[in-house]
């Protein structure tokens, strides 16, 4: 009893002391594993790689409705500069065009013929052209075309000498002393001026009508006749020639 007491006693001390040496490791790993990782979280190496406050502040998200927005005023700009300048083109163009041709045809033919470069002025330009016509001033071509109709062929005639005391008297006298450039009114009976600009200057045989058509732009036409071809101050008596300078609308 006692061998197997003391027996037991021995086991029973070995069996205690097992016990006990596996819950000190069982602590042990315990502690050393916590420790392992806290050290892992607290390592300057890893720390060093993100700049300070970096577990506090979160990077700003980028807000891409308000990126759009910043690019937006100067987009807003350049669409009202334009908006601006488109009308300013149109008005231009329509002011232009209201410069050009009347509000409203006139009522009748009759139209003022101005040249200050043969220094004539407010010369009346009837319809058609014969003797009683043109002793009045000037002629209209009766079939030509109008200055207030777009496109036209306005042709006018005069004499180089035409009947002392009237309107017709020398009227046309110096046609030739016209170059490029210089400036031709028309004026209708709603007071509407047209300018022109000399263009072109012709001579063609007397009998050469062609020259009474349509040009392809808003024209008009001032011919006279002169002797022959080149000779323009002979005062006669053949006059064989149509002398033509033509201006275009501005």
């Amino acid at each position: 009893m006692r061998g197997w007491t003391s027996a037991g006693r021995g086991r029973l001390g070995l069996y205690a002391l097992a016990v006990l040496a596996v819950g000190t490791i069982a602590v042990l790993a315990v502690v050393i594993g916590t420790g392992i990782l806290s050290g892992a979280e607290a390592d300057p190496a890893e720390r060093a790689i993100q700049p300070a406050g970096a577990e506090e502040t979160a990077p700003e998200p980028v807000d891409a409705a308000r990126t759009a927005d910043d690019t937006e005023p100067k987009d807003k700009a350049d669409q009202i500069e334009r908006a601006i300048k488109e009308p300013e083109k149109e008005s231009a163009s329509s002011s232009a065009s209201a410069s050009s041709y009347p509000a409203a045809v006139p009522a009748d033919s009759y139209m003022t013929l101005t040249v200050p470069a043969m220094g004539i002025a407010d010369i009346p330009v009837v319809e058609g052209t014969t003797e009683a016509s043109l002793s009045q001033g000037a002629g209209h071509y009766v079939g030509s075309g109008y200055p207030w109709i777009p496109g036209s062929n306005t042709y006018i005639a005069g004499h180089r000498l035409g009947y002392p005391g009237t309107p017709s008297d020398h009227v046309f006298w110096n046609l030739p002393n016209l170059v490029q450039g210089d400036e031709i009114y028309l004026t209708d009976t709603n007071g509407h001026t047209y300018t022109y600009t000399v263009s072109e200057i012709l001579e063609v045989p007397i009998n050469d009508l062609s020259v009474t058509g349509p040009t392809g732009a808003s024209t008009v036409s001032l011919q006279t006749c002169i002797e022959t071809y080149g000779d323009y101050w002979t005062p006669g008596p053949n006059w064989t020639v149509r002398y033509i300078v033509r201006g275009t609308m501005v």
